[in-house]
């Protein structure tokens, strides 16, 4: 099914149905968050860990406030972040909000003028990103529709992403600023605002997405290089590089891929990005794209110093884990 009425969508979520919509940041696949039963849906369409939270999305501050305790310190940061790719972790008002049974909820408003019409239809939208989970992010139209096709009651045809990575996150529920997830507003920006430091949260308990499971991980393996070797000099490494190769009399030559901003040699599936901002723009289609030509071997120079380093670095060890 594919429509482009934000009317049509806002009544499939009030019906309990799910939807997938661009935000500025990626993909989403929705369902009302007031409603348990639809929320529960979306786990099993993405095969996503149950004790793994999602982010409720909203129109405007003012609706946030209702169902969540906003602090002074929340107030400044949706004043100077909001819209935008920033999420909170707040203390809820109430159970209303679907949130894994905890008693806080992450929450966000999306600068995306569709998305935000959507929600301000339906009411609040718990959405994680619209993909396998596990795997790469979903930034484009054609992927979303090719992997949930059949799988959900909607999709809203909009601006796709212009970020193409996840939100930033933090954690103001104890009372400090604990930073989560890195996104494009990286925690100098947010100690620049607050005139404090921001600590990265370091328990284990798991109150936002992103925090436990392997993330932004493609089929191929991925190792992070200084300097990205030639193609030659990969395939003498790898070799054997395939499971069901390893065992094997029978040699192969590994399907190779790259990403950074210098390289020695250029093949069929390499990327060339000229600065951080477009390599975090490009990383997530890069790596599906890799899925999609089978490539097993995929290199990735590490980032610059300097804006965006702190969030490529994140997606990077998080995709390369094993």
């Amino acid at each position: 099914m594919f429509t482009e009425s934000v009317e049509k969508l806002a009544s499939i979520l009030k019906n309990g149905g799910i939807v997938i919509f661009p935000t500025e940041t990626v993909y989403g696949i929705g369902a009302l968050a007031t409603n348990t039963d639809a929320c529960l849906k979306i786990y099993s369409i993405k095969n996503r860990p149950s004790d793994n939270p999602l982010i409720v999305h909203f129109a405007d501050k003012s609706e946030i406030e209702k169902y969540c305790e906003v602090s002074a310190i929340a107030k400044v940061l949706l004043d100077e972040f909001s819209p935008g790719p920033l999420t909170l972790v707040l203390k809820k008002k109430s159970d209303s909000l679907f949130s894994c049974g905890l008693s806080t909820v992450a929450v966000r408003i999306p600068d995306h003028a569709e998305a935000r019409k959507l929600i301000s239809l339906s009411g609040p939208i718990a959405a994680p990103s619209a993909n396998p989970s596990g795997k790469p992010s979903y930034t484009k139209m054609e992927d979303v529709l090719e992997e949930f096709s059949g799988k959900v009651d909607g999709f809203l045809k909009a601006t796709e992403p212009s970020y193409s990575m996840e939100s930033t996150v933090l954690d103001l529920s104890q009372g400090k600023v604990s930073l989560l997830r890195t996104g494009s507003i990286d925690r100098r920006m947010i100690e620049t605002r607050l005139g404090i430091q921001v600590k990265v949260h370091e328990s284990s308990e798991i109150i936002s997405p992103g925090m436990k499971y392997r993330h932004y991980a493609p089929n191929g393996k991925i190792f992070i290089s200084k300097i990205l070797p030639s193609v030659q000099a990969i395939q003498s490494k790898h070799y054997i590089v395939s499971n069901h190769l390893e065992n094997s009399m029978d040699k192969s030559i590994p399907k190779i891929a790259r990403i950074g901003f210098t390289m020695s040699d250029i093949s069929n599936f390499d990327k060339i990005v000229f600065h951080n901002l477009e390599y975090m723009k490009s990383l997530y289609k890069f790596l599906l794209d890799c899925d999609k030509a089978n490539i097993e071997i995929i290199y990735c120079q590490e980032p610059k110093d300097g804006e965006h380093a702190d969030t490529i670095w994140d997606r990077l060890r998080k995709a390369s884990s094993a």
